[in-house]
């Protein structure tokens, strides 16, 4: 069962809604409701109040919608693909098929969210201003909205990765140094060191101000911030590792062919202790499809004695197709953008190999720069 909603598409980016999103809606919903707008607002009902705080967290959703669209909207314009935008619990992320290959683009791409909540807080600022005397209501509505994303965008400029202000750090060192590597091991530790100092924050809320609801709200975003860091260092190391790698120097190149009438029990007996990664399908003496590990894992126990190796395999004709001498990375960002784990290669002899993002993620961990 999938964990996000599809939305719906916006210039051709798809939005999801991921479920930890209702969390956050319903918290600022009844923030809003109950402690916000009725000691500014007096002698109305509880349905104005919880009317109020639904509207504002959907428009407040909407602003962070603005945001991640800027940030989409700029990648793409600079040829960077963005696949999706979740929102979830903490906010939005974005998609990328693949990170900037210039430090320029980078920097464009960062400073277009914060700059989009900027101009967001500036058009609430102008509804409040325009409706302060006549409409209360909405006035004060878009006062708490043009403060938040005024919020949003200085939270976003924070030094450090994969805050937006984090991105600008590491545009910025990578411009100066000419090391991509380098400014991202600069900004992913910046990220890191933020995301202690939310984590330190919270606790002093909650031990001087026994504030258990905001330090516990900032030290989660400062454990989000820390691991998320950590998480895009590797994956940074790991288009590193993968660079100047062709198809025929990653692919898998043993794979055992097998029978399709095999089943999946038959095979785990043969074969579960040999090491072997993937098999090719072969029915009435042709190649049929592949079989990788992951497959043969995913199948129920109580079904493995009835699944046949056939019926489980991916055929050929829909696998992605490379050739030996392609390039790793761009084979990993068509994977990415077409949602596949496998990619046969081929040869004028015919199937000679096969990536997974299982093997490549075995080949990244060996690889001491990944570990460094």
């Amino acid at each position: 069962m999938s964990s996000t909603v599809n939305l719906g598409s916006i210039f051709g980016i798809q939005f999801r809604l991921h479920f930890s999103w209702f969390v956050i809606f319903t918290l600022v919903t009844v923030f809003l409701s109950w402690q916000v707008f009725p000691p500014a607002l007096l002698e109305q009902s509880q349905l104005v109040y919880w009317t109020m705080g639904a509207v504002t967290s959907l428009l407040f959703f909407a602003s962070v919608v603005t945001h991640e669209l800027a940030h989409g909207l700029v990648g793409r314009a600079n040829g960077i693909t963005i696949k999706s935008i979740t929102l979830f619990i903490f906010g939005g992320a974005a998609h990328m098929t693949r990170e900037p290959s210039k430090a320029a683009q980078e920097l464009r791409m960062a400073v277009a969210g914060p700059i989009s909540s900027l101009v967001m807080a500036g058009l609430f600022w102008m509804v409040w201003n325009t409706f302060s005397s006549t409409g209360p209501q909405l006035a004060l509505m878009a006062l708490w909205l043009a403060q938040i994303n005024l919020v949003l965008a200085v939270f976003n400029l924070f030094p450090g990765f994969p805050l937006d202000g984090g991105r600008v750090l590491r545009a910025l060192v990578w411009h100066f140094s000419g090391s991509y590597k380098k400014a991202t091991r600069v900004a992913t530790q910046a990220g890191r060191v933020v995301g202690y100092l939310f984590v330190l924050g919270g606790a002093t809320i909650i031990i001087l101000y026994q504030e258990w609801l905001s330090g516990v709200w900032l030290g989660l975003i400062g454990l989000f911030l820390e691991s998320t860091a950590r998480a895009s260092y590797k994956q940074a190391m790991l288009q590193q590792v993968l660079q100047g790698m062709t198809a025929g120097e990653v692919m898998l190149s043993d794979c055992r062919r097998v029978s399709a009438e095999t089943t999946v029990s038959q095979l785990a007996m043969e074969y579960g202790d040999s090491g072997e990664e993937c098999f090719i399908v072969a029915g009435e003496g042709r190649a049929e499809g592949i079989i990788a590990l992951h497959n043969i894992v995913s199948v129920a126990k109580s079904e493995k004695g009835a699944t046949r190796l056939g019926e489980i395999a991916r055929p050929l004709e829909k696998l992605s197709i490379a050739k030996p001498g392609d390039d790793v990375l761009g084979i990993v960002q068509h994977m990415n953008e077409a949602g596949h784990d496998e990619v046969a290669v081929m040869s004028q002899d015919g199937l000679v190999g096969l990536i997974t993002l299982e093997s490549l993620i075995k080949l990244v961990n060996r690889h001491p720069d990944f570990n460094s």
